[in-house]
């Protein structure tokens, strides 16, 4: 019985023990919209313990002296919270600055702060949902020092994207695209799903892209994807549907009656009409616009789930997009998916990201000046000519076969597409036990394109009859063609990273990384066309067989295997001291099977400093509370646009007395070497007023040297002209800015500004042979003082309003002539814009947000071919242009339209036009759910959200757009701002659903 008091007493203090501890209970939300969190930390103040969230956000934590608990997430600012009754409800706000301070170079991440290169992060939030089929078109004004031209409204195609301005004349001026670790072709991205990608950033300046040597002469802009993140899965619902139309044509066609006149009055009546042919013409009046042209709906669905526990992390999706083009029959429809999985056990982390698109597309010939276009006839159709007769058959034309019926064209003819695209890496890190902060990473990734098209022009159509002759009857009976192109690359990477602080106080530290990489391009193609498609059957079986005698035997192109490697060795050196000074040391070495075995080994490297200014024990400015100086050289190469082995001759079949033979299609070039771009740069970035101002401003200098260039030869060197070489040097320099102010930052109403600007000069330094001038492709030349694709016109003075004949400045640009004189041509402005930038205001008030997202681009020319040829004075028998009703006709009339008489000289300035605009490129009006309406219906969260694309362009260009997208997805130099066959940028309107639960 003694025993019992002591029995007692230590039940009690095990009761009491027991009883101190108190459940606290809260529910964790974005601040921005109510949304219930997962993944959170919840700490006690003090004692050990954490929880993650459960369902809708809620959490349940038991503490036993703690008066406050910690809660924190990836993403949003961490707070400390009083416990109170134990009762709480804890907003967190997103850390913008947190986000934005991390930098993806592709392989590795870098804190913005001690980043020393020019690197910008676009906002993927804020573009992934517009409707877009191509994802790099999304990246247009979004920032400072990249241009994206998306003049294309064709669905599914790329953007012509050039970074701080174009430093090659005959390789290949576009991006490298880095996803995951894997390089992937940017004009693939129409079979990617831009809804799976977590983050994108652009890097500009040697010290960020030397990293990437002899592949990043064009910048890099590398593509992370998303993973998932610990706690409870969490699935989501993304959908859009909407509506497309065709913008306004500045280039005024002539009605029928317009027409009748002009051709009875003005152009001497060229079909020679009778009198009652113009009374039945008159009564006939054809929008050719509502025969080929419509309203193009667009859907698009995804469906991911993310989740995980402490080890295992993973995100998966499945995506369908359909869009359908304005152009009848164009359109394009695709499926994607994705997994990603991580894992963590112990010191290895494993991890694989696999991606797979299949597309279907049809479009049409666009940025050409064929004939047989649907885009070009549109515009040459006579409005007095039926697209369609009484009986449903197809409109045929006095101006046959100089023009074909585009509805038919269209509907009749054309070609489809479709591609298959697989993306994967497989990743392990292990941090190595002997060394402290040592870890291994290798990283194996593929990247798989397989191409398939397919063309028809059946017998009997305008287009299969257009292309024959009396030569070539087998023309004229249809024909048929397909082609298959399988590109697989895959890389290699192997690295070795290590941290390390060189003193106790941790005032220097050291990160080191070296580098291994094996890069594998193998490709292959096949490519056939058929003739004498009879047989009632639209693919290869409605082809006869082809013999000596009826001609029709098929042809077989392709054949060109791609097979080429990189071998590559660099590494990093970053070093920090006292957490605001910074130096940042690249080297890289590449072998490339491309080059001949004397030059196939180059070097790259680049160093960079940055300096935090406001950390300085001197620094009192208050305002400024965060200022840091940037200073970067290096040099990196380009080895892209130029084919396969340059430095040797390539062969090609040919004829000779009618007999199959071998000809040269190209000399090779032992003594070829890449080239090289060296690049200065200088920034500033700042924070005032407690960080509600952001921005930055740098200044570069880029230098590229021994140009890819492709001199005329004589004909007596063999074979064609085609001769690569190195010649030349071409400087690019310019000034990029950048600002983000919060205006008005309350609780409840909040307006803040993006906006960037960026300019850029282009300049050719020096040109082969000492030469100071080249003839470079249509209307263009190449001079050195001036910018690369410039334009090569003599000035138009206007028309003599006595005579009525063209006037022309010679080549003083003061002296006026009557007589064009190919000695007055004079170069020119260019057609790449130098001024680009971006601007976005965004007002949210509660779950209300509205945002305006506008673009610009000013100081370019478009020399306007469409415009001539509807001007042409020959072509009076075509559509024409209403300009042409301002002619001239008799002396003393003022007018800048001469005689219709004349004689047209196309390489004049009367066709340049200026290229300026700017667009509202965006505008979206959201709504989220208040959370108090999630909870009833049992989500996590819903938003709403309608958006206009393209609403409103201000131009004065006459055309569609002035937006001029080039016709190759690799080489935009092949933009030659020479408009026709034009697939204008769309106007949309869709409506949308973001649904978390």
């Amino acid at each position: 019985m003694k025993q019992f008091p002591l029995i007692f007493l230590l039940l009690l203090s095990s009761t009491s023990a027991v009883f101190s501890q108190s459940t606290v209970r809260g529910t964790v939300t974005d601040s921005r919209d109510g949304t219930p969190l997962q993944g959170i930390t919840i700490k006690a103040k003090g004692e050990k313990g954490s929880t993650f969230t459960a369902t809708n956000g809620s959490f349940e934590l038991k503490v036993t002296k703690a008066k406050s608990i910690d809660i924190s997430s990836v993403g949003y600012i961490s707070q400390t919270v009083s416990i109170g009754d134990g009762n709480v409800i804890i907003k967190l706000d997103l850390d913008n600055k947190g986000l934005s301070e991390v930098v993806v170079t592709g392989y590795s991440t870098k804190s913005r702060r001690a980043n020393a290169g020019s690197v910008s992060t676009v906002s993927i939030d804020d573009i992934r949902t517009q409707p877009i089929a191509s994802f790099d078109q999304l990246l247009q004004g979004q920032a400072p020092g990249i241009n994206v031209k998306t003049g294309s409204g064709q669905p599914g195609r790329s953007a012509d994207i050039v970074i701080r301005g174009k430093g090659s004349v005959n390789g290949s001026n576009s991006p490298l695209f880095i996803v995951d670790g894997v390089e992937v072709r940017g004009g693939d991205f129409s079979t990617m799903n831009q809804g799976d990608f977590e983050s994108v950033t652009i890097l500009k300046d040697a010290a960020s892209t030397a990293i990437y040597g002899s592949r990043a002469g064009g910048g890099v802009i590398v593509v992370t994807t998303k993973k998932g993140k610990a706690g409870i899965t969490k699935f989501s619902y993304d959908m859009q549907m909407g509506q497309s139309r065709l913008p306004e044509n500045k280039l005024k066609l002539m009605n029928t009656q317009e027409k009748l006149d002009f051709e009875m009055n003005i152009a001497g009546n060229p079909n020679g009409w009778s009198a009652a042919e113009v009374a039945e013409r008159r009564t006939i009046n054809q929008n050719w616009n509502d025969a080929i042209f419509k309203k193009g709906n667009m859907q698009s669905h995804q469906l991911s789930a993310s989740g995980g526990n402490d080890k295992t992390t993973f995100y998966t999706s499945l995506g369908y997009f359909n869009e359908e083009g304005v152009v009848i029959e164009t359109g394009i429809k695709r499926y994607t998916g994705r997994l990603n999985i991580t894992h963590t056990e112990n010191r290895v982390k494993i991890g694989v990201n696999l991606s797979g698109g299949w597309s279907t597309y049809r479009g049409t010939d666009e940025g050409s000046q064929s004939i047989g276009a649907p885009l070009n006839n549109v515009l040459w159709a006579l409005p007095y000519e039926k697209a369609y007769n009484a009986d449903g058959s197809y409109g045929t034309s006095v101006q046959f076969p100089f023009w074909i019926n585009p509805a038919e064209e269209l509907k009749e003819n054309g070609n489809k597409n479709w591609q298959l695209k697989s993306t994967g890496n497989v990743y392990l890190e292990y941090k190595l036990p002997w060394i402290n902060n040592l870890k291994y990473k290798i990283n194996v990734g593929g990247d798989y394109s397989q191409f398939e098209t397919f063309g028809i022009s059946n017998a009997g159509t305008q287009g299969s009859e257009q292309s024959g002759d009396v030569t070539a009857e087998y023309l004229r009976q249809g024909r048929l063609s397909r082609s298959l192109d399988r590109r697989f690359r895959y890389t290699i990477t192997n690295s070795l990273t290590h941290t390390a602080f060189l003193d106790k106080s941790q005032n220097h530290s050291l990160t080191s990384s070296l580098y291994t990489e094996f890069v594998k391009n193998q490709g292959r193609n096949f490519a056939y066309t058929g003739y004498g498609l009879l047989l009632p059957f639209r693919n290869e079986a409605g082809l006869v067989s082809g013999t000596a005698d009826n001609g029709y035997i098929p042809v077989v192109g392709g054949g060109f295997p791609e097979n080429s490697t990189l071998l590559s060795y660099f590494g990093n050196l970053d070093y920090a001291f006292k957490k605001k000074y910074f130096l940042s040391i690249t080297g890289r070495s590449d072998g490339s099977s491309r080059l001949s075995p004397k030059n196939k080994w180059t070097q790259y490297g680049s160093v960079g400093a940055a300096w935090i200014i406001s950390d300085e024990n001197f620094y009192n400015l208050t305002a400024v509370n965060f200022l840091k100086l940037k200073a970067s050289y290096g040099s990196v190469g380009n080895q892209t646009g130029i084919g396969e082995f340059p430095y040797l001759q390539q062969y090609g079949r040919g004829t000779f007395a009618g007999q199959g033979t071998l000809q040269v299609n190209r000399l090779g070039n032992p003594d070829l070497t890449w080239e090289k771009r060296r690049t200065t740069n200088i920034g500033l970035e700042f924070e005032l007023f407690k960080s509600r101002v952001r921005g930055s401003v740098e200044v570069y200098n880029s230098l590229t040297k021994g140009l890819f260039f492709s001199p005329r030869l004589p004909a007596t060197a063999g074979g064609n002209d085609n001769f690569l070489s190195n010649a030349g040097n071409m400087e690019n320099k310019g000034i990029e800015l950048s600002l983000n102010v919060k205006v008005i930052n309350t609780p409840s109403f909040k307006w803040s500004v993006d906006a960037n600007y960026a300019y850029n000069k282009n300049t050719i330094k020096s040109l082969p042979d000492n030469q100071t001038l080249q003839l470079y492709k249509s209307y263009q030349a190449l001079q050195v003082g001036k910018p690369f694709n410039s334009f090569y016109l003599v000035k138009f003075a206007g028309v003599n309003p006595q005579l009525g004949n063209s006037q022309y400045y010679k080549a003083d640009g003061k002296t006026i002539t009557d007589v064009y004189d190919a000695n007055d041509l004079v170069v020119l402005g260019t057609s790449d814009a130098p001024h680009n930038g971006g601007l976005t205001n965004t007002f949210s008030y509660k779950g209300i947000e509205l945002s305006t997202f506008f673009v610009f681009s000013t100081g370019n020319y478009v020399y306007n071919n469409a415009r001539y040829n509807v001007e042409f004075y020959q072509y009076t028998v075509s559509g024409f242009s209403r300009n042409a009703l301002n002619a001239w006709t008799k002396p003393g009339q003022i007018t800048d339209f001469p005689d219709i008489n004349e004689a047209t000289q196309s390489s004049t300035t009367r066709f340049l036009e200026k290229g300026d605009f700017w667009r509202l490129r965006n505008i979206m009006l959201s709504y989220s759910l208040p959370r108090n309406i999630l909870g009833k219906l049992k989500i996590q969260n819903m938003r709403l959200f309608v958006q206009g694309q393209n609403l409103y362009t201000n131009f004065k260009f006459q055309g569609w757009d002035p937006e001029v997208s080039s016709v190759s997805d690799i080489d935009v130099n092949s933009s030659a701002s020479v408009t026709g066959a034009q697939y204008p940028a769309l106007k949309s309107v869709n409506i949308g659903l973001n649904l978390t639960f």
